[in-house]
C-alpha cells in the first residue's frame, strides 16, 4: 500500500556537509505499515489459511510495509469480513483502515479522512494504543495532502504513542513523516535530524520499506536542485532495495525521479520508456494517483522534446484526474506546466486561468516551495498583459515566501542550492523593475538574493565551532580511510565501488553532523545592505559593477559614491555567457588571445559604461559565466588589456562587500603568515585526473587536478621557494610547513585564528559534479587511515581571522554556478570560514609563472600596496618580464574575491 503524499525534496550538501531538504513536487511515498502483533520486517511468505483473519491480517500488513498494496488489498477485505463475523471489533477495524488506505488512490482524500475521523472517534479506537497508533498514521498520510496541520498534529500524537510502545521502527517512520512539516513551516534544520534519524534508522534495523522511501526523498532534492547525476545512484539505489525485497511493490517515485533526472541528462528516450512502465502498471493496479502523476512527466517530457500536442493531451487527463480526486499539489504543477504552454502558444486566456486554478491548489496546501513559482509566473502574466504594478506585487509576495524558506534552511549548501532554484523569481522583478528605471529598487531586489548564503553566514558567523560528536568523527575516519583506497586504487571497477562507498558514507555524515551540531536561526537576518550605505562604503576612484544577466537584454548597475546608473547591455544572456565561455578556455588552454573575441567582450561588458574610462578601480559583481572571467585580460577600444588601466576586485554581492569592508575594524590577527608548499608528491602512488596533460601546454607541471582517478602528481618544484620568499618579506613570527611535514594534521594544529596570511603552494582537486568534495591536497602522512585532502567540507568549519587566503594552485576559483547565489567552491569555504579576502585560479596554474607572481605580490603587499592593486602590480611584472610570450594564460589566472581594497601589515 502506497499513500498519496509530496515528492519530498530532501538533498544533502555534497552528501559531505550538513543535508540540504527542500521541499517540491509531490508525489507517492512508501506507507507505514505496522504489523498487528509484531514489528514488521520483510518477513518470509507463510502459508496463509484463508479461514485465519489473524494469519491473513498480518500478511496483509506484512506486504503493505514493502508498499505492495495491490497485494494486500484483497488480504485486508477479506480479514475484514471475517472479523465481522467473529466479533472482533478493534481488529475489524484495523483491517478496515488498512483497505482504505489500500485503495487511497481510487478515492477522494477528502472522503477518506472524513471516513478516517470517524473510525478515530471511535472508543474501541481511543481506548487501544497499538490500534489508534494505526488510524492516526493513516489519517495523517491522508490529511498531508489536504490539511497539513491537521497532519503534523497526527503524526506528533503517532510518534509519541509509538515510543511509548517502544516500537522503534514506528517512530522511525513518524520522524520521516515529521519532517515533512518542518520544511512546510520553514523549519529545516528540525527537518534535517528528523530525516537524518530515520535514514540511519532503517539501515540499522533492516526496514528495507524505509530504506526505500528516505531514499526515494534524498533522490527527489537532488534532482530538484538539478544534481541529476547524484540523483540518479539514489533513486537506482532504491529500486534495487524494491527488487531485492520479497513482495515488494512497484517503486513508483524511483521510476518517476529516474525518469525527471534522465530527461534532463538529454536521455529523453529512456525516460519515455520509464514514464510508460509506471503509468501502464499505474492503470494495471488502479493506482489513479500514480496514473496522474505519470501523464503529468510525460507531459512536461514531450513539451521538451518539442510536441506540445502531445503535451496538452497528457497534462490536460492529468489535471482533469487531479482536480476530481483533490490532488492539489500535482493539480498545481500540471496547471503551471499548462499555463506555460498556452503562454508560449500566445493563448494568454487560457493561460491566466490555468494558472489561476494551479495557484489556488497550491494555496489550499499552504505548499511553500511551489508557491513562489506559481506567484511568478501570474506576476509574468501581468507584466505581459501590462499589469506593472499588479505584477510587481506577486513578485514581491513569491519573495517574501522565498525569504521565508531561506532563513530556517540548515546549512550554506542547502542555502546555496535552494537560492539558486529561486533565482528567476529575482531576475524577472529586476527586469520589471529596471525597465521602469528604478535603480534602487532594482539594486534592492538583486541584491536579496544575490552572495545571499555568504552574506547571511558571515553576519551570524559563529566564534566557536561546535565539535563533531563521537558518531561524526568516525564517520570522517571511514570518509579518510576510502578517500586513501581510491588515490591508491589502479583498478577501475575497484574504484568505482569504492566511489559509491564514498556516497553512502558522506551521506551519514551528513546525518549525524544534522543531529549533533546546532545550527543557530537565521530569522533575524538583515536585509541587503542600503545602496547608500554600499555607496558611502566605496573610495572615490572606485566603481562597483554589477551585472544581471537575462533575456532578451541584460543589465549592469554601475554604482559610484555620488551616482547609480542602470546601463541596459547589448546583448542577452546566452550569447554573452557563450562568447565568455568560449574565450576563457582558450585563455585557460594557455592560447593567445584573440584579439576581435577580447575586444568584444570588452564592448559588451564595459563599453556602454559611461563611468569606466574615469575611475581607476573597478570592483565587480559577476553573474553567470562572468564569475569565470577575468575582466584584467579584455581588450579595450586602444588595443590594450583592462589590467593596463584598472585595479580590479571581484566581490559575491555589493552587501557582501559591505560586510567584509565593515570587519576592517576587527581585531588584526597577531601572526603575520603561515605557509604551505614544498610537498613531496611522487611517492604518491594514485592521483586525480591528467595532470599536465594539454596539448596546448605541453612539459608545463600544474598545480591541479581533476577527480579521484588513480594518477601520480609531480612534485611542484617552485612551491618551496614561493613559501619560503614570502616567509621572510613576514618576519620571523611567520611559520611554513614544508616537505613532509606539511599534513592536514599540522595544518589544523596551528592557531589558525591568529594568522593575517595563509597561503597553499599545493595541488588541488575540483569537481564540478560534487563542489563540496573541491580539495587543496597536503602532504600524506605515515597513517594509512589519514587522508591528505582539505576539503570544502572542514574549510567551512575553520574559524578565521585572515586578511588574505591565497590559494596558489589551479582551478580554486571554479565551481559549481548556483545561479544568482554565485560559485560554490574553494573561495566561498575560506570566506565562509571568515577569510576577508581569497586570491584564487580560474584555470590551471602553471608551476615556475605561478611562483614568479606569487613572489612579485607579497613583494608589493610588503611595499604596502593594497591586496587588489599588488596583484595587478606583480601581473604587470610578468607582462614586462615576458613581453609578447606573457599570454593571459601565465598571469591573468588569479583574481582577488572579496575585499581588496585594504592593505596587510606583513611584519609585526
Amino acid at each position: 500500500m502506497r499513500s498519496l503524499s509530496f515528492k519530498f525534496v530532501l538533498g544533502m550538501a555534497g552528501l559531505a556537509t550538513l543535508a540540504l531538504l527542500l521541499f517540491g513536487t509531490w508525489h507517492f511515498a512508501v506507507p507505514l505499515i505496522w504489523d498487528y502483533h509484531n514489528s514488521v520486517q520483510a518477513a518470509k511468505p507463510r502459508f496463509i489459511d484463508p479461514n485465519n483473519p489473524k494469519q491473513i491480517l498480518a500478511e496483509a500488513d506484512r506486504l503493505a510495509w514493502v508498499f505492495n498494496s495491490q497485494a494486500a488489498a484483497h488480504l485486508y477485505s477479506r480479514a475484514e469480513q471475517l472479523f465481522a463475523k467473529s466479533g472482533d471489533n478493534a481488529d475489524e477495524i484495523h483491517a478496515r483502515v488498512g483497505l482504505i488506505r489500500a485503495q487511497a488512490e481510487t478515492m477522494s482524500f477528502v472522503d477518506i479522512s472524513q471516513s478516517l475521523a470517524k473510525e478515530l472517534d471511535k472508543p474501541v479506537v481511543r481506548n487501544d494504543p497499538r490500534l489508534k497508533l494505526w488510524v492516526l498514521a493513516a489519517k495523517g498520510y491522508t490529511d498531508i495532502e489536504i490539511n497539513p496541520s491537521a497532519a503534523k498534529r497526527e503524526w506528533e500524537e503517532a510518534r509519541e504513542i509509538a515510543s511509548r510502545l517502544g516500537e522503534k521502527q514506528w517512530v522511525e517512520r513518524a520522524d520521516g513523516e515529521l519532517a515533512i512539516f518542518g520544511f512546510l513551516e520553514g523549519d529545516s534544520t528540525r527537518a534535517a535530524k528528523l530525516i537524518g534519524s530515520a535514514l540511519l534508522s532503517a539501515i540499522a534495523h533492516g526496514d528495507a520499506g524505509g530504506q526505500v522511501r528516505f531514499l526515494e526523498m534524498i533522490g527527489s532534492g537532488l534532482e530538484q536542485e538539478k544534481r541529476y547525476e547524484e540523483a540518479l545512484y539514489f533513486f537506482n539505489r532504491a529500486m534495487r532495495i524494491a527488487q531485492e525485497t520479497p513482495d515488494a511493490g512497484f517503486p513508483f517515485l524511483s521510476y518517476e525521479g529516474k525518469a525527471d533526472a534522465l530527461l534532463a541528462l538529454g536521455n529523453a528516450d529512456q525516460a519515455k520508456v520509464l514514464l510508460q512502465n509506471a503509468l501502464a502498471m499505474a492503470r494495471q493496479r488502479h493506482k489513479q494517483g500514480h496514473e496522474t502523476q505519470a501523464l503529468m512527466l510525460l507531459g512536461e517530457l514531450s513539451e521538451k522534446i518539442g510536441d506540445r500536442n502531445g503535451a496538452t493531451q497528457y497534462l490536460e487527463q492529468a489535471g482533469t484526474i487531479g482536480t476530481k480526486l483533490s490532488y492539489d499539489r500535482m493539480v498545481g504543477q500540471t496547471m503551471f506546466d499548462l499555463a506555460r504552454i498556452y503562454r508560449e502558444a500566445g493563448d494568454i486566456p487560457t493561460a491566466d486561468a490555468r494558472l489561476t486554478v494551479g495557484l489556488a491548489a497550491s494555496q489550499r496546501i499552504g505548499d511553500k516551495y511551489f508557491l513562489p513559482r506559481d506567484l511568478t509566473a501570474l506576476a509574468d502574466l501581468k507584466a505581459q498583459e501590462g499589469q506593472t504594478s499588479e505584477a510587481d506585487g506577486l513578485y514581491e509576495q513569491a519573495e517574501d515566501v522565498i525569504d521565508a524558506i531561506l532563513a530556517n534552511l540548515p546549512g550554506p549548501y542547502g542555502e546555496s542550492s535552494l537560492a539558486n532554484s529561486m533565482s528567476e523569481t529575482y531576475l524577472k522583478h529586476f527586469q520589471l523593475v529596471a525597465n521602469r528605471n528604478e535603480v534602487e529598487k532594482a539594486f534592492q531586489i538583486v541584491e536579496q538574493i544575490r552572495g545571499r548564503t555568504l552574506a547571511d553566514k558571515l553576519r551570524s558567523r559563529r566564534t566557536k565551532i561546535a565539535p563533531d560528536s563521537p558518531a561524526a568523527a568516525a564517520i570522517e575516519g571511514d570518509i579518510a580511510d576510502l578517500q586513501v583506497k581510491l588515490m591508491q586504487s589502479q583498478s577501475a571497477d575497484e574504484r568505482s565501488q569504492l566511489r559509491e562507498g564514498l556516497l553512502e558514507m558522506e551521506e551519514r555524515l551528513a546525518y549525524a553532523r544534522g543531529q549533533a551540531v546546532r545550527i543557530g536561526s537565521r530569522s533575524q537576518m538583515e536585509t541587503p545592505a542600503p545602496m547608500r550605505t554600499i555607496q558611502d562604503s566605496l573610495a572615490p576612484e572606485e566603481l562597483l559593477l554589477e551585472y544581471v544577466l537575462n533575456e532578451p537584454k541584460s543589465f549592469c548597475l554601475a554604482i559610484t559614491r555620488g551616482r547609480a546608473k542602470i546601463y541596459v547591455l547589448p546583448t542577452g544572456r546566452a550569447k554573452l555567457e557563450a562568447a565568455t565561455k568560449k574565450y576563457v578556455e582558450g585563455l585557460g588552454a594557455g592560447q593567445s588571445p584573440s584579439l576581435e573575441k577580447a575586444k568584444d567582450l570588452y564592448s559588451m561588458l564595459l563599453g556602454p559604461i559611461a563611468e569606466v574610462p574615469t575611475k581607476l578601480r573597478l570592483t565587480i559583481v559577476a553573474d553567470g559565466e562572468l564569475h569565470l572571467l577575468p575582466f584584467e585580460a579584455l581588450i579595450d577600444e586602444k588595443g590594450q588589456y583592462v589590467v593596463y588601466t584598472h585595479t580590479l576586485s571581484y566581490s559575491p554581492s555589493a552587501t557582501v562587500l559591505n560586510i567584509l569592508r565593515k570587519g576592517q575594524n576587527e581585531q588584526i590577527a597577531s601572526r603575520p603568515f603561515l605557509g604551505i608548499g614544498g610537498i613531496i608528491y611522487d611517492n604518491q602512488e594514485a592521483m586525480i585526473a591528467q595532470v599536465a596533460q594539454s596539448d596546448s601546454i605541453p612539459g608545463r607541471v600544474l598545480r591541479g587536478l581533476g577527480d579521484l582517478a588513480g594518477f601520480k602528481l609531480p612534485n611542484l618544484s617552485q612551491s618551496r621557494e614561493e613559501v619560503t620568499y614570502a616567509s621572510r618579506l613576514a618576519g620571523p613570527r611567520s611559520v611554513v610547513l614544508l616537505g613532509r611535514g606539511a599534513t592536514k594534521s599540522a595544518f589544523r594544529a596551528e592557531p589558525l585564528g591568529d594568522f593575517r596570511v595563509i597561503h597553499f603552494a599545493v595541488h588541488s582537486s575540483t569537481s564540478l559534479r560534487f563542489p563540496e568534495r573541491n580539495a587543496l591536497v597536503l602532504a600524506r602522512t605515515d597513517h594509512a587511515e589519514s587522508d591528505n585532502l582539505l576539503q570544502v567540507r572542514e574549510i567551512d568549519s575553520l574559524a578565521l581571522k585572515a586578511d588574505l587566503i591565497t590559494l596558489s594552485a589551479c582551478d580554486t576559483g571554479v565551481g559549481k554556478l548556483q545561479g544568482e547565489e554565485g560559485v560554490t567552491n574553494l573561495v566561498q569555504a575560506f570566506l565562509f570560514a571568515g577569510a576577508k579576502s581569497v586570491m584564487a585560479s580560474l584555470w590551471p596554474a602553471e608551476d615556475q609563472a605561478t611562483s614568479a607572481l606569487m613572489e612579485r605580490f607579497y613583494f608589493h603587499i610588503a611595499q604596502g600596496k593594497d591586496k587588489a592593486s599588488a596583484l595587478r602590480e606583480a601581473q604587470l611584472d610578468l607582462l614586462k618580464q615576458y613581453g609578447n610570450q606573457a599570454v593571459p594564460f601565465l598571469w591573468a589566472g588569479f583574481i582577488l574575491v572579496g575585499d581588496g581594497s585594504s592593505g596587510i601589515c606583513l611584519k609585526n
